[in-house]
């Protein structure tokens, strides 16, 4: 069974475009916000955010990406494929401010609060997907999410503008 999305990506042959060309549009500073939709404590939040996209290689991308709330930045790798549809991660601190890592641990279980909203929000591993590409608008409209272990229940919408 293959998903809708999947399928479309797949299907539109006829309006691929030169990742390679689009990758390097990516860089620079690309401004917006974190809309939360769970866990149900962060329900309506929004967090503005940036990335700044400094390095391209080939249709991967590399930057930071930064909160106007936190001091704490991640490094970010990100790619796009041939139908424009753009991914990237929080892979590794750039700068770790302890927002999540200086949370006063008691034990690794969920009533852990350095493994909820809105200390978890700071662990790496936060993925944005499903961004289409236009060089027209160079607007970013899409998902993110946490991924596994006690983080997966984070998530939402973002949107990026570049300046």
């Amino acid at each position: 069974m293959l998903l809708a999305n999947t399928t479309y990506r797949c299907a539109d042959d006829e309006n691929t475009i030169d990742c390679n060309s689009a990758a390097k549009q990516m860089l620079g500073r690309w401004e917006g916000a974190s809309n939360y939709t769970q866990p149900s404590s962060a329900r309506g939040v929004t967090q503005k955010f940036a990335i700044d996209v400094t390095s391209v290689d080939g249709c991967m991308f590399y930057g930071i990406s930064s909160f106007e709330d936190s001091f704490t930045t991640f490094s970010i790798t990100g790619t796009i494929d041939k139908y424009g549809w753009v991914d990237f991660r929080e892979t590794e601190y750039a700068n770790n401010d302890g927002d999540y890592t200086d949370c006063p641990s008691s034990g690794n279980s969920w009533s852990n609060p350095c493994n909820r909203w809105p200390y978890i929000r700071y662990k790496p591993g936060n993925k944005f997907e499903n961004a289409r590409f236009r060089s027209d608008a160079f607007v970013l409209n899409g998902s993110f999410k946490m991924q596994g272990g006690w983080s997966s229940s984070v998530g939402g919408t973002f949107n990026l503008t570049k300046i």
